[in-house]
């Protein structure tokens, strides 16, 4: 079984870690993840890079650390795998659809779907940093799980708010 969780956090990155780094203290965490178009209530667990290995969460779906922090400008970078249960439903999300992400604080930021996309593991841009308050979800998709499938959202500037 170890062999092929490997093959699964190995399938599920990117060919080379994203190149920023940004410090998040713990109550800003992404704590949690509800899309209810696709039926989508997920815990959200910290993940990293570590010699080009994501970590990746079995039980819910990653955050990836260093990455923005939610509700703050910047790219938040949440990532699962394309299972029934944790982020495959994310390739029926589209344009307007609404992601809701709370953090340890229990602040919810609701983010409306501006496009999704499907990429090659090299084109890491993705993942790159924003100029505006971005929610970025991605898992594996295609023959072989050789591509990733995108989710990119804006920030609803009507939120915070808590719960």
């Amino acid at each position: 079984m170890k062999g092929y969780q490997e093959f699964q956090q190995a399938s599920l990155s990117f060919s080379k870690a994203p190149d920023f780094i940004k410090k998040v203290e713990e109550e800003d965490l992404p704590e949690k993840i509800v899309i209810s178009k696709v039926s989508i209530d997920l815990p959200v667990f910290p993940g990293k890079v570590i010699n080009d290995k994501w970590e990746i969460s079995e039980k819910g779906v990653s955050y990836l650390l260093g990455s923005g922090i939610p509700g703050d400008v910047g790219n938040t970078v949440i990532y699962g795998h394309n299972k029934r249960n944790q982020f495959g439903p994310i390739r029926w999300l589209e344009k307007g659809n609404e992601i809701r992400l709370v953090n340890k604080r229990k602040e919810e930021f609701i983010y409306k779907v501006t496009e999704t996309k499907i990429v090659t593991p090299q084109q890491v841009d993705v993942l790159s940093s924003t100029e505006e308050a971005t929610l970025t979800l991605y898992t594996c998709t295609g023959i072989l799980d050789r591509q990733r499938f995108i989710v990119i959202s804006k920030l609803n500037l009507s939120t915070p708010t808590a719960n």
